[in-house]
């Protein structure tokens, strides 16, 4: 394992550098940590972060996924599984895939975790679009839109409508693509997301390619084109280079295109990457249209050769219909038919509407030309059938994109009569202030005046008056001091009366029943003392007596303690209050307290959370009493209808049988109070396991 661990980290030393910084932890260490929600955390963020080595990330999260299912931590075991959904996504396996987000799905909807949920689904739908079930596909995404609209999370909800807008093209529905990519675009605009922005823009400049909007086309793509420009994508900016090309082969501009052809083929053989074949089709479309046939023929059959190895069906479909098409032209109707047929496979495979409209005309065509006038007729009609259908599609888009840009324009003008209402609003300001300014200036004048009058007539009077007006003056400045000496000890007796009433409290608790408690384990210990010589019988009675009402005293302080914190409780809510009791803990050293909450924004009826802060105060102190825990996790969720409370350490444990149970005061004194709220309370422990207490409370 050592071995492996210095493998690891030769691996990924420069990729996890920041990462390393922000956890300070040592790869070497990781083999002997414990098994706890902390390495969990930190498996989980291995895996993501070595995803691109899928061996490596994979081990990472089987690990987390272990070390989660044997200590109940369900929120670490749904993030592995979504780690092992990505992987296993990543190597073409949707079925496991499938299988570990809906496992996932089943946790994060127990845990109430809306983010968790919209995760799962936006994957699901991802993978069922990849085996195209797309009715699946679309529930699961608009399931996900509904919960993340909740949610409010604009990033994520950009990211859903854009897969929408996928699955959209793939079932021919250009209208509903072309809503679904605006909608998204709307979304990362006002976010600013420069990176799924150019994305967007990539794939709606596809889609009018297809529509024949060439102009909206080569808008959107010269915006995804500047944007992968400045964030150096490459690879990215190959894909934008050959939509420009097809871009601009639909508008006759030849030259144009094939410089774009060839800026995408040298990017991706400096980069060493994949789907080649499509330029090489792209660039023998280019030369059918120059009449270089034969050098057509070249690019297509290069692009079939190498289609057929990567086992790219979509490209072999385009490539397919394009020799076939080139076949027919050069009257070689034969083998024209050939590939038209099998691009018509592929096009009926893949749902390729408007591929199959143009490989009709084409198989009409070359029947016609071979004679075959029957089934040419055939073609022709299907081809009218497609063609109608398709139709109705085109202009339901061009009624979304007419709406869009309306939408568009009216926002530009609002904007506008924003900025001038703002502007006059600033020069109103401007004029209030320039105006507010000379008040104050002959104000400033007039009192100016007015003292120097004063001044004038004091400097007449007589020395007796002046020394008249002084006396006046600090008798009355005097008075004003006393006065103000009298409402301060108001305020000072006030304070002091409520601090002296309170040390009154706390000093009575501590005099009538600490202060006994004490006073007896004194005279218990002196009598002991003085009798040292005696029987060891009657020493141990009284030792243990001695003991018996040091406990009480014990629970005694800490009854005085939760007096002293219900104000805090009343003050400022339960959160507050816990936090309160994790700060004391954290003070001790005595182990280490996470407090995790959700839901609990507004504060509950307060007897409930007199309750609740209760129980969760006699479990802590039981597990200082007794666990001999080091990790201690207490976990509160509100629920649409319950209080869930979950606390876990990882101390001994006890024996949970009935008669242990029944004879522990601290569980019996807990059960009660959760009978009372009419709870449910279970307990998960034995004797070195650690001790799992979850309880859940019905809201009336």
């Amino acid at each position: 394992m050592r071995k492996k661990v210095f493998i690891i980290f030769a691996t990924i030393v420069f990729g996890l550098f920041s990462f390393s910084q922000e956890n300070s932890f040592s790869f070497e260490d990781l083999e002997t940590m414990k098994d706890d929600t902390i390495k969990v955390n930190l498996l989980n963020k291995l895996a993501w972060e070595l995803r691109e080595n899928d061996s490596l990330a994979r081990s990472f999260a089987l690990e987390a996924k272990k070390i989660s299912e044997s200590t109940s931590f369900y929120k670490g075991l749904s993030t592995s599984l979504t780690r092992l959904g990505v992987l296993n996504k990543k190597k073409g396996d949707y079925k496991n895939a499938e299988e570990d987000y809906l496992k996932s799905l089943v946790i994060e909807e127990k845990l109430g975790n809306l983010y968790g949920i919209v995760r799962a689904k936006n994957q699901l739908s991802k993978i069922y679009q990849k085996i195209r079930n797309y009715n699946e596909a679309l529930r699961y995404s608009s399931e996900a839109i509904v919960i993340c609209q909740k949610l409010d999370n604009k990033e994520l909800l950009g990211s859903i409508y854009g897969t929408i807008a996928s699955i959209y093209f793939d079932v021919n529905s250009y209208d509903l693509a072309l809503e679904s990519h605006l909608e998204s675009i709307k979304i990362r605009e006002k976010l600013d997301d420069k990176k799924n922005l150019a994305k967007s823009y990539l794939n709606i400049g596809i889609l009018y390619n297809i529509l024949r909007k060439q102009e909206e086309g080569v808008l959107n793509l010269n915006k995804s084109k500047k944007l992968y420009e400045e964030l150096n994508n490459k690879p990215s900016l190959a894909k934008v280079y050959i939509a420009l090309g097809v871009n601009h082969v639909i508008k006759g501009e030849l030259d144009n295109a094939l410089m774009y052809y060839e800026k995408s083929l040298r990017i991706k053989d400096g980069f060493g990457l994949k789907n080649k074949e499509i330029i090489l089709n792209n660039i023998g479309v280019i030369q059918e249209k120059k009449q270089s046939y034969n050098l057509a023929e070249k690019y297509y059959v290069e692009s079939i050769n190498l289609a057929t190895k990567e086992g790219n069906e979509l490209q072999l479909l385009d490539t397919f219909f394009n020799l076939g098409k080139l076949y027919r032209k050069r009257n070689y109707n034969k083998k024209a038919l050939k590939y038209l047929e099998k691009s018509h496979e592929l096009a009926l495979k893949y749902n390729r509407d408007l591929d199959r409209l143009n490989i009709y005309m084409g198989m009409a065509e070359a029947h016609e030309h071979l004679g075959n006038y029957r089934k040419a007729s055939l073609f022709n009609e299907r081809h009218i059938i497609l063609r109608d259908s398709i139709d109705t599609k085109y202009r339901a888009a061009e009624i979304i994109q007419s709406k869009y840009e309306k939408e568009k324009r009216e926002y530009e003008i609002l904007k506008k009569d924003l900025e001038i209402s703002n502007e006059k609003t600033r020069s109103t300001i401007s004029e209030n202030k320039r105006k507010t300014t000379q008040l104050y200036a002959l104000y400033g004048g007039v009192i100016l005046m007015i003292l120097l009058f004063s001044a004038i007539f004091y400097a007449y009077k007589s020395k007796k008056a002046k020394e008249l007006a002084e006396r006046s003056q600090k008798l009355e400045v005097q008075k004003n001091i006393e006065l103000l000496k009298k409402q301060e000890l108001k305020s000072i007796k006030a304070m002091i009366d409520g601090q002296e009433s309170e040390r009154k409290r706390i000093a009575q608790d501590l005099h009538d029943r600490l202060g006994s408690m004490l006073s007896m384990v004194k005279l218990n210990y002196k009598s002991i003392e003085d009798n040292i010589d005696k029987l060891k019988q009657e020493n141990k009675e009284q030792y243990s007596q001695a003991s018996s009402l040091l406990d009480e005293a014990c629970n005694t302080v800490r009854e005085i303690a939760h007096n002293m914190v219900s104000g805090v409780l009343t003050k400022f809510g339960l959160i507050a209050a816990l936090e309160d009791l994790k700060n004391t803990i954290k003070g001790t050293n005595t182990f280490q307290l996470e407090l995790i909450t959700y839901g609990l924004d507004d504060r509950l009826e307060n007897s409930l959370e007199m309750e609740l802060y209760s129980i969760i105060q006699e479990l802590i102190h039981n597990v200082i009493k007794h666990a001999k825990a080091e990790d201690v996790s207490v976990q509160l969720l509100k629920r649409v209808d319950s209080i869930n409370l979950t606390v876990i350490d990882d101390g001994i444990g006890f024996d949970n049988s009935e008669e242990k149970l029944k004879s522990g005061i601290g569980l019996k004194s807990i059960a009660s109070r959760v009978n009372a709220l009419n709870g449910v309370f279970n307990i998960d422990t034995g004797k070195g396991n650690g001790t799992t207490i979850n309880i859940d409370i019905p809201l009336q």
